[in-house]
């Protein structure tokens, strides 16, 4: 890590992730906001829905399907993104978490480092 400040790692975190849903959906999240607190890295997602998911969304049915397509994509490149994040960060994702709510169109994931960042960059 070349001496980047915290809120220039969290936008580039924000923009990956961004650039992975595309990549995956077919279309980014409206808004994504990313936040280094410790060996944590949390990252919010909203406005994730494809217009077809939208439909979807209008039954118990269409968002039971959301929710598990969504984490079975997720599950499948679990390693691409966590490797992503790990290049950025400069250091090892040890695992991650993630979890959508589907009635607010928004999803979490949690990135589990294998330092604290927090104070590495403020130790730099």
């Amino acid at each position: 890590m070349n001496r980047m400040t915290r809120g220039a790692l969290e936008a580039e975190v924000a923009n990956a992730v961004v650039k992975f849903h595309r990549e995956q959906q077919g279309r980014g999240p409206h808004d994504v906001r990313a936040h280094i607190t410790g060996c944590l890295v949390v990252v919010r997602s909203t406005g994730i829905f494809t217009p077809t998911e939208i439909h979807l969304s209008g039954s118990e049915e269409g968002r039971r399907l959301i929710r598990s397509s969504r984490q079975e994509l997720r599950a499948i490149a679990q390693r691409e993104i966590e490797n992503t994040i790990s290049t950025i960060l400069d250091c090892v994702v040890k695992f991650s978490y993630y979890d959508i709510n589907v009635a607010e169109a928004e999803q979490l994931e949690v990135y589990v480092l294998d330092i604290d960042l927090e104070q590495k960059i403020k130790t730099g």
